[in-house]
């Protein structure tokens, strides 16, 4: 997740759509833009309160060798402060900048196939 720059609370990589571009092209480019992570974006597991769609995504990154935290690409730092890997079921409504994501974050996890650690 991102660790929101305005808010300083956690957040998915989002944001609008671009004219002709469907919802799993703008996860892409989302990420893209605000990680600098380049995914395999695959089905839709949930939507926000806020009509944030959430997909399954596949990186390539080795992202399980990075640190639990680290940084952002210069490019998106006017949005983003850090990365941060988090586990779901550790988080409470707080540590979100949005807190009503936190149980489509659950749910987008466990519909990917994820455990709960």
């Amino acid at each position: 997740m991102i660790r929101h720059r305005l808010s300083g609370r956690l957040d998915f990589p989002g944001g609008g759509t671009q004219e002709g571009e469907s919802l799993a092209c703008t996860a892409h480019r989302e990420t893209w833009e605000e990680t600098g992570l380049n995914v395999l974006v695959r089905d839709k597991v949930a939507v926000t309160k806020n009509g944030l769609a959430l997909f399954a995504c596949d990186e390539n990154a080795d992202l399980d060798k990075l640190p639990t935290e680290f940084s952002a690409p210069h490019w998106s730092a006017i949005e983003v402060i850090q990365l941060e890997k988090v586990k779901p079921f550790e988080l409470d409504h707080d540590h979100l900048r949005y807190p009503d994501d936190l149980i489509p974050l659950r749910d987008a996890y466990v519909a990917h196939g994820a455990t709960t650690q």
